[in-house]
């Protein structure tokens, strides 16, 4: 007994000794925000002070040597997220994390980000002006600088790795992954085709899938391309990183504010993920003053804000992504009875602890074939990826990002905006002399009149390809409406000299008829708090009404008591969803149970599945609620022929019976927070425990799916509704006092979990609060939190 308590203690004492120098050892790993480095890439001494926030205010002489003490500062908390996204973009995330992400690693190579990166990389260093491409080189040293140092991130160190320095394409790896994640082409085209080839036009009248009546285009093999969809949804799954969701922005005019001036509000919606999206920065030089939003290993900020201008984004949603069908024989493919040589091209994907191996690519003129590198879809018709990114010639994003911060006046902005060409962007801009404006900004392709670009198109004729791209004017926008604003939610913007632009918008009755209510509601005393009020608002008009119609189809005399006390949670929901209600819990299980039972027989289990992964369902199911006689509400596995009134009330009973399996016999106890949680994820928080230092929650959250205050999850049979999106950051700014806006973001600026400034915002940003972003030199001199010095090398 006593030479086992002898070993127990033994134990005790190793693991308590281990556990303590693990604990030294993590604290090593820390941030240090008062260095003192020296380096010749510098032509003078910059200094950087750090407020109560981390947010470095980088004070240089020259726009070079600020550019430099950014690369640093920004790779010294965000460098594991810059290589990783960078890794995403070149399909290279099999050298960090081995074989599991081989197929991902093929199909991202397939798809062309990196081969693109690489061209507009070489043609950024002949063609971009001097003064950018100085700019740019310096943020790469910055970051470089750093690497040399050796004092990498805790990532490295448990996965046995060291980075690689950054180069000029890596940036474009960067860019070329989000404008991937906008693009929503691959998981939706495919959908749409099967449902045009398999229904008729009695049940696709009521689905919102923007269809071109007597198309055309449709190969007559009639094959079921669905697949596709459900594959590159899982493989995204995958993706150890953020992707780009949604957005909204609105800027108000001077006589519309209370102040007299401009007043700008901004949030982008964005994957949930720790550490956050964004790193905040703000440059002073004697020529040059801005506070940016910076994305991991790009220069230059895409939201932000100097004295005189703001300028932020919101997804266009845009629809920059074709898929045609192909006939292909003997290393050759067939276009109007001519048959052409593929094009095949071949990389060398390297697999941490594991030999390389190889991929051939095959392209025609319209791009890719995916197939071969999507397995469920194989041995089906070959299939090639068309997309704007890769097509148009010029790749300017990052000259375009570096105009949105110097230039001088809205032309500037608007010059900027024109020059991008993807990802899609809705770029809103306000200044300090009281314009307003709003550019959707992409390169928009002119197709053939009767082309509908989200069904999979005949490639083997030449009138279907794509004929050239429209001429900028010609895009969305407006600048100084009557109305006195510009926003923007991701709703489908009009028509332009009658030409409408496809895209996969969201419903224009969700959050853009809540902006323009509230817009058009409070006629000349706008603030920055009430600017605040929309971007946390909680309440869900188009889930009201959808309530509203679900009530009035639904049978009570068919109900017993406990689902009537239920009813009795829901009736006067008004579509809000704090945390302590239970209606919304009620609501989003009775949605689903509605949806299933009103599509699972036609579609079948996998296809519904994938039909919810889609934007068509939100879209679809008003207009559903809305037609009675849909055939859509009858169940063809039955021989009775169900009405609306019958599915929507055998929907709530289910919801009954599956809300008091899940969560008891007490409805009292069903409150929104127990089912809706967010945590933000780290990618090494996926191997346990060390979850329980690199992620951040869970925590129950407010608000909903399609609320302002958009808090997205994946609609399943669960009842479980685990957050993975939302505001990745929220902004707003009066002119009036531009030295003192506010924002916040979910987390906090630093990627290190062992700072004080890895979750220090998490609280606030869940509680409606924000922080001021500093601009005033004595303000950031009284909540200074360290100081940085950057010397010139004497070497």
């Amino acid at each position: 007994m006593k030479k086992t308590l002898k070993i127990t203690i033994s134990i005790i004492v190793v693991l308590l000794i281990a556990l303590i120098g693990f604990s030294f050892y993590l604290k090593s790993t820390s941030t240090n925000y008062n260095f003192e480095i020296s380096s010749d890439k510098v032509d003078s001494k910059v200094k950087i002070i750090f407020d109560d926030n981390a947010v470095p205010h980088i004070y240089a002489e020259t726009e070079k040597d600020a550019m430099f003490a950014l690369g640093y500062v920004h790779a010294s908390e965000r460098l594991w997220q810059m290589d990783l996204i960078r890794h995403v973009g070149a399909g290279q995330l099999s050298e960090l994390f081995g074989k599991d992400m081989i197929e991902n690693d093929k199909f991202l190579r397939t798809i062309g980000i990196d081969k693109t990166a690489r061209i507009s990389a070489k043609e950024f260093l002949i063609n971009a002006p001097e003064n950018i491409k100085t700019s740019t080189q310096a943020y790469l040293s910055g970051i470089n600088k750093f690497i040399e140092e050796d004092n990498l991130p805790i990532e490295y160190k448990l996965l046995q790795l060291k980075p690689e320095y950054f180069e000029i394409e890596d940036i474009y790896r960067t860019t070329g992954y989000m404008a991937y994640s906008f693009a929503l082409a691959l998981k939706t085209d495919p959908f749409v085709s099967y449902l045009k080839q398999n229904f008729n036009p009695e049940y696709l009248d009521d689905l919102s899938i923007h269809t071109i009546k007597n198309n055309t285009t449709i190969p007559v093999t009639n094959s079921d391309f669905t697949d596709i969809a459900k594959t590159v949804a899982s493989l995204d799954e995958k993706l150890p990183v953020p992707q780009f969701i949604g957005s909204n922005a609105w800027v108000i005019a001077p006589k519309k504010t209370k102040s007299g001036k401009v007043i700008f509000a901004n949030d982008a919606h964005i994957a949930f993920a720790s550490p956050s999206v964004w790193y905040e920065a703000h440059i002073i030089t004697p020529e040059l003053e801005y506070y940016g939003n910076h994305l991991a290993g790009f220069p230059f900020p895409l939201i932000g804000h100097t004295l005189e201008h703001s300028w932020g984004l919101t997804m266009f949603e845009n629809d920059d992504i074709d898929l045609y069908q192909e006939k292909i024989n003997d290393g050759k493919y067939l276009q109007d009875s001519i048959w052409y040589d593929l094009s095949v091209r071949k990389e060398k994907i390297n697999i941490k602890d594991s030999e390389s191996i190889e991929l051939e690519i095959k392209e025609t003129k319209h791009g890719a074939i995916i197939n071969d590198v999507l397995a469920s879809v194989k041995d089906s018709e070959p299939v090639a990826m068309w997309w704007t990114y890769n097509k148009y010639s010029k790749n300017e994003i990052i000259e375009a990002a570096y105009n949105f911060s110097r230039a001088d006046d809205i032309d500037g902005v608007k010059k900027a905006a024109s020059m991008l060409h993807a990802p899609g962007l809705n770029i809103m801009y306000g200044d300090s002399t009281g314009n307003i404006a709003w550019w959707a900004s992409a390169k928009l392709p002119i197709r053939p009149d009767y082309i509908d670009s989200k069904e999979i198109i005949d490639g083997t004729d030449s009138k279907n390809d794509i004929t050239g791209w429209y001429d900028f004017s010609k895009n969305p926008q407006a600048v100084n409406p009557e109305s006195g604003y510009v926003y923007s939610a991701n709703n489908a913007p009009a028509k332009v000299d009658e030409v409408h632009y496809p895209g996969y918008y969201y419903h224009g009755n969700t959050r853009a008829k809540g902006i323009i209510d509230a817009l058009e509601s409070q006629k000349n005393s706008w603030t920055i708090e009430d600017a605040q009020n929309i971007q946390l608002n909680g309440n869900s008009p188009t889930y009201k009404s959808n309530f509203d119609k679900m009530f009035f189809y639904l049978n009570e005399d068919a109900l017993n008591e406990k689902q009537l006390e239920m009813l009795d949670n829901i009736k006067e929901w008004k579509g809000t969803h704090t945390t302590t209600e239970i209606a919304p819990t009620i609501y989003y299980k009775w949605m689903y149970n509605s949806l299933e039972m009103i599509f699972i027989d036609e579609l079948g289990e996998e296809k519904f599945k994938t039909f919810l992964s889609t934007i068509i369902w939100e879209r679809s199911f008003p207009m559903i609620l809305e037609n009675e006689n849909s055939p859509w509400w009858n169940n063809i596995q039955t021989d009775n022929i169900q009405s609306a009134s019958e599915i929507i009330t055998s929907a709530f009973i289910k919801s009954y019976q599956d809300l008091n399996a899940q969560l008891g016999n007490d409805i009292s106890q069903w409150k929104w927070g127990e089912v809706h949680q967010v945590t933000f994820k780290h990618p090494i928080g996926k191997m346990k425990p060390l979850d329980k230092i690199f992620n951040i929650g869970p925590f129950p959250v407010a608000s909903g799916k399609d609320a302002l205050n958009k808090l997205g999850f994946p609609l399943n049979s669960t009842g479980v509704y685990n957050v993975t999106s939302g505001p990745s950051e929220r902004i707003t700014l009066d002119f009036s006092d531009i030295k003192n806006s506010e924002s916040i973001i979910p987390t906090g600026q630093s990627g290190n979990p062992f700072s004080d400034y890895y979750s220090n915002q998490t609280e606030k940003y869940l509680n409606g609060e924000y922080r001021k972003q500093r601009m005033d030199k004595d303000d950031i001199e009284a909540n200074k939190s360290a100081e940085a010095v950057i010397n010139v090398s004497m070497n």
